[in-house]
């Protein structure tokens, strides 16, 4: 049972690492108005009690995106997006709930002090200790006689001793438990071991996830070792590279490679170089090109772009040359436009690398390419494989272009790409601009199935019965609320998000009644059930005659175990 409750007590959704305090953020809640938010995003119009416009989240020619003042939330009746004035921040920014917190105290000048958790500070500071551990083991193998061999890799590789020590590069040994057997050593926690992404469980035991293998640390945005990666230099593996696994330290769609060592030269400059490897970092960057960040290997996400975006304006895909390098180039720089980073797309050599060219030709030719990057509509018609002296041809790339410019929030950048593609295919921007607005409109609509069904509304008379609950509580007649504090038995609730409503609507003494209900949305990680609980709120408003609809809706909620035998 203990093992059971700290499993999920360590859980990436249960561990708190940072907690701020229920009183800062009911302060910020109440402080930032969320009229005054939104309509520095979204230009709002009075309708009665509440406020319209166009839904930022999803195109749209009728406003059905509204904000209640009185309620302090919004919702939009057309995508089903709602929350309160730090959710907005969230959705909208794409950022975190203690980013969004951050801005909002910032701008309103509220002091954000955020308090740590001892249980969950200890299991955090285990799991970077245990990161520290693991790379100081592999740069000890790899100045061994044991990494004699690796180290000529090194050497062949033109990676100079000053960079393989500043970037903490190691081996990892051909020992199945050496780090493994090290870490039970020095007493790490059970739920540590499982949890740091470096060993692997079998039936046989615990193992070390990397064996033989060049090691590259990859660190946080504080410099914080979170994962590693490693490199097979003996072609045994299917893998030629082999990354840490998600863990409560470590999101891969979330961290780029150096950005810790780089981020500062990449502020500076505001503009950064994006290559896909590891290698490809280090060769650049012992050569001068210090503002520069690698994807690990992995594809360009909007996560990443998001990090992009807090300290560059405009980035310089440097991906390998074959087709499927500059594949990825496109797709990354339509990534990147979307999130609103300036994408430039470097020429590399057919079937070459930078890691490769820098070393056989130097850097001034990968300078020079810098200087000559294509911007992401331009390198795309280039590198198409479609004839684009036929008209279909010419149609089916407009297609897929305009399939990636309507994810374009910004409507300046969404006009000024589509006026360039519209000179580039000699094609009237008109009817681009309508093919654009078809395709946004499409990518609107669809809901993925589980989020759809996370946003179902509730049908059965006892679901509803709920429903009706929760909108009385938030209604404001006070006779109503107290008549359902005396009688409401929270345990014959059915519904997760209506049952954590009417818990914290329900008063818990006559004069603790929550004085706003923008809160019960914070209470909700998922956003389908953040949508759902803010739908219901939004639509509660004092009825005719709410005592009776009280317990008629106690009644159906009494009945429900008789029904079922209970």
């Amino acid at each position: 049972m203990d093992e059971k409750n700290d499993a999920a007590r360590h859980g990436n959704n249960r561990v708190i690492m940072a907690r701020i305090s229920e009183e800062t953020i009911n302060h910020i809640r109440e402080a930032a108005d969320i009229l005054e938010i939104v309509s520095d995003y979204v230009e709002l119009r009075r309708r009665g009690r509440n406020f319209f416009g166009l839904c930022p989240f999803h195109t749209e020619k009728t406003p059905s995106f509204s904000v209640a003042p009185d309620k302090q939330i919004f919702h939009c009746f057309g995508c089903g997006v709602g929350g309160n004035v730090i959710t907005f921040m969230m959705e909208y920014e794409k950022i975190s709930f203690v980013e969004a917190l951050e801005k909002l105290a910032q701008r309103y000048g509220i002091q954000l002090t955020v308090e740590k958790d001892e249980g969950a500070k200890e299991f955090y500071s285990h799991l970077y200790d245990i990161h520290n551990l693991a790379v100081e083991l592999y740069r000890k193998n790899l100045k061994s006689a044991s990494g004699k061999k690796v180290r000529q890799y090194l050497e062949d590789r033109s990676l100079m001793p000053e960079t393989v020590q500043r970037f903490s590069l190691g081996l990892s040994g051909t020992v199945w438990d050496r780090l493994y057997t090290l870490a039970k050593s020095k007493k790490f926690p059970d739920d540590v071991i499982e949890k740091c992404g470096l060993f692997t469980r079998t039936e046989k035991g615990i193992f070390d996830r990397f064996r033989g293998r060049l090691m590259f640390p990859i660190t946080n945005l504080t410099g914080r070792v979170v994962a590693l990666a490693g490199r097979d230099l003996e072609g045994e593996s299917e893998a030629k590279y082999l990354n840490s696994p998600e863990t409560p330290i470590y999101s891969k769609s979330e961290i780029l490679y150096g950005l810790s060592e780089t981020k500062e030269t990449i502020r500076k400059e505001r503009s950064v170089i994006v290559v896909e490897g590891y290698m490809d970092f280090l060769q650049l960057h012992q050569n001068g090109i210090v503002n520069i960040v690698a994807t690990s290997g992995t594809a360009l996400t909007e996560k990443h772009a998001s990090q992009i975006r807090k300290f560059a304006e405009t980035a310089y895909l440097a991906y390998d040359g074959d087709a499927p390098g500059k594949k990825a180039a496109i797709g990354a720089g339509y990534t990147l436009l979307r999130s609103g980073v300036t994408p430039q797309i470097l020429p590399i050599p057919e079937e070459s690398d930078p890691d490769t060219w820098v070393r056989n030709e130097g850097v001034e030719p990968f300078r020079r390419a810098i200087e000559n990057a294509a911007d992401v509509i331009e390198f795309h018609l280039a590198n198409t494989e479609l004839d684009l002296s036929r008209p279909a041809d010419r149609s089916r790339l407009a297609s897929q272009i305009a399939d990636e410019i309507a994810g374009i929030r910004d409507q300046i950048i969404k006009q000024h790409t589509v006026k360039r593609l519209a000179e580039e295919l000699a094609v009237d921007e008109r009817i681009l601009l309508r093919r654009v607005a078809r395709r946004a409109r499409k990518r609107a609509q669809p809901k993925q199935p589980e989020e759809a069904e996370k946003r179902a509304r509730p049908s059965s008379l006892l679901d509803r019965a709920q429903m009706e609950i929760v909108k009385l509580l938030a209604s404001g007649d006070l006779d109503t609320v107290y008549l359902l504090k005396t009688h409401l038995k929270l345990d014959l609730f059915s519904n997760p998000v209506m049952k954590s409503l009417a818990s914290y609507l329900l008063p818990a003494e006559e004069e603790d009644r929550p004085t706003e209900l923008s809160g019960a949305v914070d209470q909700f990680s998922e956003k389908g059930d953040r949508d759902l609980a803010t739908e219901v709120l939004f639509e509660a408003s004092p009825a005719e005659d709410s005592r009776k609809a009280a317990v008629d809706c106690l009644i159906a909620l009494e009945q429900r175990p008789l029904k079922e035998g209970i």
